[in-house]
């Protein structure tokens, strides 16, 4: 959506990174934006991501195997021209799953970068890419059809 937006912009002079890590966020610091605003952001870290099993060594109640599960955060620089990078994990789960967490987040299409006072600024965003296995009970199993138990005319 935000490609060609800032033509052949390349951002390659040292500068402040605001929020995140770095620093705090100014007041009047319009933050980056991702393509369709935050909810998109969620919905293509969900889609994107691939549930890797990584099983804890532990078993549950019924001697079935726990899976390592929660959110690995990953921290990332929009820079002037809207371009992610600089990714970092700042929470970790397990070294497969924060390898995933950091594919999906250098997959990012262009941001719409952050500005202050007017001009395009730098900015640091905190994600969390989550890691849970969806449990839903079993169905019940559909009753056999018996035609013997109808009558028919």
């Amino acid at each position: 959506m935000y490609i060609g937006i800032y033509g052949e912009c390349e951002d390659d002079e040292p500068s402040q990174i605001y929020g995140g890590t770095y620093s705090e966020y100014p007041k009047g610091l319009n933050d980056a934006q991702f393509p369709g605003g935050d909810v998109e952001l969620a919905l293509f870290i969900s889609r994107n991501t691939e549930v890797i099993e990584v099983y804890s060594g532990e078993n549950d109640k019924q001697g079935n195997p726990l899976l390592v599960t929660g959110d690995v955060l990953v921290e990332f620089v929009i820079d002037r021209c809207g371009q992610p990078g600089k990714f970092k994990i700042l929470q970790s789960l397990t070294p497969e799953q924060d390898a995933e967490a950091l594919r999906v987040m250098e997959s990012m299409p262009m941001f719409r970068a952050a500005s202050l006072d007017g001009y395009r600024v730098k900015s640091a965003y905190v994600a969390p890419v989550h890691f849970q296995k969806d449990h839903y009970p079993k169905p019940e199993p559909e009753p056999e059809f018996n035609y013997d138990d109808y009558v028919w005319y």
